[in-house]
């Protein structure tokens, strides 16, 4: 399983409720993607920014979902929102069972 945390720093209130508007359609489309176990957004409340967690079932998926209409869009809709570059982490996991 591949899982993503993406950060997201939204430059101000009503910018972080623009993303977290922009990212209802990126949410439901990447969640009906073959392939995708999960997709959800998750805000901070100390450090103030959204987190946005993924899990894939693997890197080539994954790859096939950042060429998507829905990403791209969304992508371009937060541009001006965001105080830096998204911060992205992508890890190879297993699931371990105990």
């Amino acid at each position: 399983m591949i899982l993503v945390l993406a950060k997201a720093y939204p430059k101000d209130e009503d910018s972080k409720n623009q993303i977290i508007e922009f990212s209802k359609d990126l949410i439901e489309n990447s969640k009906a993607e073959e392939g995708n176990i999960d997709y959800n957004l998750y805000e901070d409340t100390s450090d103030d920014y959204l987190m946005f967690v993924e899990k894939w079932e693997s890197i080539e998926i994954l790859k096939k979902h950042m060429k998507t209409d829905h990403f791209l869009k969304f992508g371009q809709s937060i541009e001006g929102l965001v105080s830096d570059n998204l911060g992205i982490e992508v890890f190879n996991c297993e699931n371990l069972e105990f």
